[in-house]
This record gives structure tokens, sequence and C-alpha cells, in this order.
């Protein structure tokens, strides 16, 4: 195999198993223990590598265990022939799948022992663990695999950007603050958009072949609604918290920057909408780099 052949099957991978979603994850449990350092809590270095291995098992194992159920050999495969995944499991075995994601399974098992050993897992950290396990379980496995229904991206939504960050707390002291929620959850709105983008450019190919997402569920227009209203209402809802929740201006503002993006990401939705050729690499790249910019701007002043 030449380089550029390794080159384009690396890119493959990335894209056929949506490997890019893994980065607001790290992003999320890394916010985690800022909020901890931010209220004074002792920082373990092996407690935030296990949590994180952890969190990352339980993705890993969603993703194969996706792509066990989705193989063409799966009498409960969801996938289209004429979907490009549909040839590319086609050349991995079917057991191999289920292999991976039980390995992912058993190494995220080791980590969870090893905190329970270091008395670093609470009762709290294994409730947030277990919502974890389960919100992914419910994601990739029958019999409601919604990611195949349209409602797996809601789920995942809150599992990264809400529950693996109360984990991460969970680790290093018993209660989560209630500063959590609106850090959080305006990050969980503009996460939803960013999986509505994802979901509008595949809208044509999943109404050819049936395929089930947040756009084809609410229609088009609805969708492009929806999401226009979830990054402006991301930004509203940081306001009404600084105001009624006690959000602190320095927590606040450093988010807001983010602002002029949304507003960019929304107009170039609106053109979309009006019939202009639409820029997909610029706007999918926005859409996730927005989340990943707002969890950073955020942690920034945890810090200082």
């Amino acid at each position: 195999m030449t380089p550029g052949q390794q080159v384009t099957k690396r890119k493959r991978i990335l894209r056929d198993f949506k490997v890019y979603w893994v980065l607001p994850l790290i992003f999320t449990s890394m916010l985690g223990v800022s909020l901890v350092h931010y209220f004074g809590g002792n920082l373990n270095g092996i407690s935030i590598i296990l949590g994180g291995m952890v969190c990352l098992s339980l993705f890993a194992m969603r993703i194969f265990l996706n792509a066990y159920f989705d193989h063409p050999d799966s009498p409960i495969s969801a996938l289209s022939r004429e979907d490009e995944q549909w040839e590319k499991l086609k050349e991995v075995k079917r057991n191999l799948l289920l292999q991976y994601s039980l390995l992912s399974l058993t190494a995220g098992a080791t980590c969870t022992i090893l905190l329970i050993a270091r008395q670093a897992l609470s009762t709290a950290g294994l409730i947030f663990l277990g919502l974890v396990l389960l919100g992914f379980l419910l994601c990739a496995s029958p019999p409601l695999r919604l990611d195949r229904n349209g409602y797996g991206d809601l789920v995942e939504g809150v599992v990264t950007v809400n529950l693996v960050p109360a984990f991460m707390v969970s680790l290093h002291q018993g209660e989560v603050p209630a500063l959590l929620l609106p850090l959080t959850l305006p990050l969980l709105l503009l996460y939803i958009a960013a999986k509505i983008m994802f979901a509008l450019k595949d809208y044509g190919f999943d109404i050819m072949h049936g395929q089930k997402s947040l756009v084809t569920l609410t229609g088009w227009k609805i969708a492009v609604f929806l999401h226009n209203l979830l990054i402006l209402g991301s930004f509203v809802l940081i306001g009404v918290f600084l105001l009624t929740r006690g959000l602190p201006w320095s927590l606040a503002w450093p988010a807001w920057m983010v602002l002029p993006f949304g507003i960019f990401q929304v107009w170039q939705v609106l053109c979309v909408a009006e019939g202009d050729k639409p820029a997909w690499k610029i706007m999918l790249w926005l859409a996730i780099g927005m989340v990943l910019m707002m969890i950073y701007l955020i942690q920034v002043p945890l810090w200082f």
C-alpha cells in the first residue's frame, strides 16, 4: 500500500466511524477537571488519566457496536447498499467488530476497577458512569438503537456535554457543583446544532434511502429553524444564567466571543435555505469548531 493510499484509508476510517466526535468528549472531560481546579480541589493525575480512558473506551465501544449491528451480515442492519459505509463494513469480519467492542468495554471496566481500588470513584461517580454507559448502549444496541432512529444525537449530546464532565468532577470531590449546569447547558444547545448541521448535509441521501436523522424527523425547514434557534439560544442562555443563576462574568464573557462565528453560521444556513450553494466543508468544521472553541474559552478563566 502506497503512502497516498494509507492516508486515504485513514481519512475514510475517520469519516465512516465519525471519530472526530471524540474531540468534544475529550474537551468536556477536561472541563470537569478545570472545574475541580476552580473550586480549589486537589487534582490527581492518575485519576484524570483513568477517568479519561474510561470515557474514551466507552466511546469506542459504541462506535464498534454500531458498526457490528450495521454490518451487511447483520439481520438488523439499517444501512443502504448505496451507503459507502456498507461497502467498507463488508470488507471487515463482523465478529471482529464485536470483539473490538468487547475489548473496549473491558478496557473501560479495568480502568473503573482501578479507580475503585484507588477509592477515587464515589457513589455519584458510579451513577454518572452508569448513565454514560447506558446512554451509549441505548444509542448503539437493540432494541432502541437510537443512532438509527434519529434520537441518538440528543442522547450523545447529554452524555458528552453534561454527564462526562460531571463524572470527571466526581472523581475528585463528592458533590458536583451547581455551576456545572449553567456552564454545560448552553454547550448542549451548540452541540445539538452541530449535529443538525451534519445531518443537513446528508439529508438528501437519508431521504432517498430511508435513513432517519434529526433532520428527516423534523423536516428540512424546521431543522434549519431549530439549528439557528439553538445557536442563538445558546448565547441567550448564557445571559440568563449570568443574571439569574450566579454565573460569574469572568466565565460568561469568554463564551460570548464565539457569538460572531455563530451569527456567521446562521447566515450561511439562511443563504443555503434561500438556494445558495452550500460550502459544506466550512460549515461542518465551523459547527464542531464552535463547540470546541466555547469549551476551551470557558476553561481558560477556570485556571486563573
